[in-house]
């Protein structure tokens, strides 16, 4: 078994620049490493947050949820920091649980070995058993998105685990290592919990801790849960004996709920909060403000799009759709439902995902629209349609200014404000939406995971019920080629685009921006996957 080893390394860290000040973009570093009085001496942060969370388990997360989960749990590998985005490279695998790991010579059977330094909070290590429990966990248990994320990785049973010993945990994948097997254990679904701590802490029949994990954890992360006030704040505290090589500075994060943007706004500008997630309009006016930074880069394959069931009228002629497509006005939504603060893009494809190419299909032409208009078997009668959209969210903003353009070529367009609960009902519960208007930030920068997910028949996310037999093959095929055979998975993703964009299914609205305010005072700002930050490589600015 001694096809490829891989052996630790301190990943170095870099500046993302501002999104307003690029001659700010900072020099590569590697922070200074702390002395042991210095750990946990820092002053506490306050991350500001529109919403608490139902849970603390990761592998049920919201964003909240996910940048707690990072905070306190260790994955056994993680990513390196891009030197020239400050941005994690998923593609660039270094160890954080696991010392080192080999994969056969058959490309069958993952092998992790354990650092043996690494420590529970309360002191007890880490082990094989905990790993595997943690993954059984999500299997058995069915933990919903984290049971999801783990599939796509290629284990589907706990039969494929051995705990070799209690450092050396072996996974054996029956259709060989596919695309996003070993990357995969860096994502949140795939943190390491404390087995024995559950097993003390549960109630009886809550078997797998799902009410236990609600308010309590146990990790081996460099942030350690502390005080905690339902609906209002989750503190985290540093971890001075953290046993992995990023130290924490700050004593505390203070994870507190603000709802209203504008208040959260407000206490990043007066310097009484660090961190901050808000919308593009406090963002506009935060970029000018000397106490805080607005950072903004595209998030990975997250692309904004309006699509439509085709055997929906009017959505049934393929040159409504088409002209659907030309009538959008897509830098009027980058400059007044972003302001600024997203990226143009001209294909499903994000503009910093592999195989972006600009489709001239996808620009404002209201003179061609109105003729293929009057092409189609509607012309002069288009029936109507509804569009269902969260009330007061970033889709209505779209919604209403797509509305404005399509009456300009004569197509009636409903917005449909619903609240959220309803919306969901809709889109999620009963996943019949004729059109809709969606973002979604995948954990894996691929087209063809997006695809998975936005248009595979039995989705979660295919709320409008699409079904394609050759795209349902590609984007499951998809999950099986390693990241090496570029060339097999780009034929698969043309195939798919091919159907998507040939057949005019959908248009790309905006690329969503991962977007945060921070104070002038916090440096060394990281981001990873769903816009988490590591908390244990921030330093103060000198």
């Amino acid at each position: 078994m001694s096809r490829t080893r891989f052996l630790p390394r301190l990943a170095a860290m870099f500046f993302l620049a501002s999104a307003t000040s690029p001659s700010m973009a900072q020099s590569e570093f590697a922070p200074e490493p702390l002395s042991p009085e210095e750990v946990g001496s820092g002053p506490r942060l306050i991350y500001l947050h529109q919403e608490y969370p139902a849970t603390l388990d990761p592998q049920n997360t919201s964003a909240f949820v996910g940048q707690l989960a990072m905070e306190m749990f260790d994955t056994l590998v993680t990513y390196e920091i891009d030197p020239a985005t400050g941005i994690a490279d998923q593609t660039n695998i270094v160890p954080r649980l696991a010392s080192s790991w080999e994969i056969s010579d058959d490309n069958k059977t993952l092998t992790f070995h354990l650092n043996p330094d690494a420590r529970f909070w309360d002191g007890s290590p880490v082990t094989a058993e905990d790993v595997y429990w943690s993954i059984e966990r999500a299997l058995v248990g069915r933990m919903g998105w984290g049971t999801t994320q783990i599939e796509t990785g290629g284990i589907f049973s706990v039969d494929q685990m051995e705990v070799v010993d209690p450092q050396t945990l072996a996974i054996t994948y029956p259709d060989g290592l596919g695309r996003y097997s070993l990357r995969n254990f860096a994502s949140m679904s795939l943190t390491v919990m404390s087995k024995a701590a559950c097993e003390a802490g549960r109630a009886e029949g809550d078997e797998w801790c799902v009410d236990w994990i609600k308010t309590n954890a146990m990790g081996s992360g460099p942030y350690m849960l502390g005080e905690q006030q339902s609906g209002e704040y989750i503190v985290a505290v540093a971890n001075e004996d953290y046993w992995g090589p990023a130290k924490p500075y700050y004593s505390e994060v203070l994870f507190r709920v603000v709802p209203e943007a504008q208040t959260r706004m407000l206490l990043l500008e007066s310097g009484e909060a660090q961190i901050g997630f808000l919308t593009p309009n406090e963002y506009s006016v935060l970029q000018n403000s000397p106490n805080a930074k607005v950072f903004s880069v595209p998030s990975q394959q997250d692309v904004a799009v309006l699509r439509w069931k085709p055997d929906t009228a009017p959505f049934d002629d393929p040159k409504i759709r088409e002209a659907v497509i030309k009538a959008i006005p897509y830098q009027r939504l980058v400059n007044e439902v972003c302001a600024g603060f997203c990226t143009p893009v001209q294909n499903l494809v994000g503009v910093n995902t592999p195989g972006y190419v600009a489709e001239p299909d996808f620009a404002t032409d209201i003179e061609a629209a109105k003729a293929l208009v009057a092409e189609s078997s509607y012309a002069g009668d288009v029936p109507s349609f509804d569009v269902p959209v969260i009330d007061g969210s970033t889709h209505m903003a779209a919604g209403i200014i797509i509305q404005d353009a399509l009456r300009e070529i004569g197509l009636d367009m409903q917005i449909q404000p619903l609240t959220q609960n309803a919306f969901d009902e809709i889109a999620w519960g009963q996943r019949d939406l004729k059109v809709s208007i969606h973002s979604m930030g995948p954990w894996w920068n691929d087209f063809l995971y997006w695809a998975y997910w936005m248009y595979r028949t039995d989705s979660a996310t295919n709320h409008i019920q699409y079904s394609n037999e050759t795209l349902d093959e590609n984007v499951l095929a998809a999950l099986l080629i390693p990241q090496e055979n570029e060339a097999e998975y780009m034929e698969l993703q043309d195939e798919v685009l091919e159907i998507l964009n040939g057949e005019h299914l959908a248009a790309p609205l905006y690329q969503v921006n991962w977007n945060v305010a921070v104070s002038s005072e916090v440096c060394n700002v990281n981001k990873f996957p769903w816009g988490t930050i590591a908390f244990s490589w921030l330093r103060p600015c000198v």
